[in-house]
């Protein structure tokens, strides 16, 4: 019996290998539209500060959009998307105050594309963060004066103590009376 061979598509054989979505290859064209979508969204955002009035807001845009694409590998794959979609919620952050940092020239554009989206939170999130986490250091610092003496001072929860090998004295006395 002769085997059947695998069915074709669109007149090519399938490759046994599979591409992620994020090394997919996109057309130029399609590239190029993506990318003037995010430079108008970026322009947007800096459009609605006051302080946009005497800058170049559609070159300052640019700039920074160019520095995410580099940052991102030159491709508009997931990173670049995700890292867009970041940059672009903290520029429209009313309480944020990077876009007036980038449209007076405190922060420049190649700087601000490499942020983390710590680096770009509020000055007020940073301080709630900071608070947070020395909380957390107090809450599991252990001094010296709870710690056991040796292993045979650890209780059991209900406040029983091990004996020498670890065995409530309840249990070892059930186990001798046997």
């Amino acid at each position: 019996m002769a085997r059947a061979s695998r069915p074709a598509l669109n007149g090519k054989r399938r490759s046994s290998t599979l591409v992620r979505p994020d090394e997919a290859t996109v057309s130029p064209a399609i590239e190029k539209t993506n990318r003037q979508k995010c430079q108008l969204a970026i322009e947007s955002a800096f459009n609605e500060s006051p302080a946009s009035n005497n800058v170049d807001v559609k070159a300052l845009s640019s700039a920074i959009e160019e520095e995410i694409y580099k940052s991102s590998g030159a491709n508009i794959g997931g990173k670049y998307k995700t890292s867009m979609r970041s940059h672009l919620i903290n520029l429209k952050n009313k309480k944020n105050d990077l876009r007036e940092r980038i449209l007076c020239g405190e922060l420049s554009p190649q700087k601000f594309a490499v942020m983390s989206t710590e680096e770009m939170s509020t000055r007020e999130r940073i301080k709630e963060d900071e608070l947070l986490k020395q909380r957390n250091l107090e809450a599991h610092i252990i001094s010296q004066e709870n710690m056991p003496n040796s292993i045979l001072d650890i209780k059991l929860l209900d406040g029983r103590e091990r004996g020498k090998w670890g065995v409530t004295t309840s249990a070892a006395a059930v186990d001798y009376f046997e």
